[in-house]
């Protein structure tokens, strides 16, 4: 099955927990079974079903073992073509800078409240 094309109008009608379709990098995926699984959770790949998710995937930062855990799910290819050609072959790079951003965002504030409360441990020794 995975010789199909599929168009995004065809891929719109999958957009549902009971029937779930992404496309990443022109290629058709049916992630239905997989939406539990989901280390994330199964709503933040909801909010991409049945559409172009190349953007919102790379954002992510996904490890290469995610990238290829995705090729299991492969139905086809996607008529529109690939929307991001060029993060096709930096896709490690983007995960790297795009799942060093995130650990940045919520590593910081973390370190701030422990800091925080060391401090303030500090002062009522005092």
């Amino acid at each position: 099955m995975a010789d199909k094309t599929f168009t995004l109008d065809e891929c719109k009608k999958h957009a549902s927990d009971k029937d779930c379709w992404l496309v990443v990098h022109g290629k058709v995926y049916n992630v239905t079974d997989f939406l539990e699984e989901h280390p994330g959770g199964y709503d933040i790949i909801l909010t991409s079903a049945g559409k172009d998710a190349t953007q919102d995937f790379e954002e992510i930062g996904h490890s290469n073992s995610a990238r290829e855990l995705l090729e299991k799910y492969h139905i086809g290819g996607f008529a529109g073509g690939d929307s991001a050609p060029g993060s096709r072959n930096t896709g490690a790079a983007v995960a790297k800078s795009g799942g060093a951003s995130k650990a940045i965002n919520v590593l910081l504030p973390l370190l701030l409240i422990l800091a925080a409360v060391l401090v303030n441990m500090y002062l009522k020794k005092e």
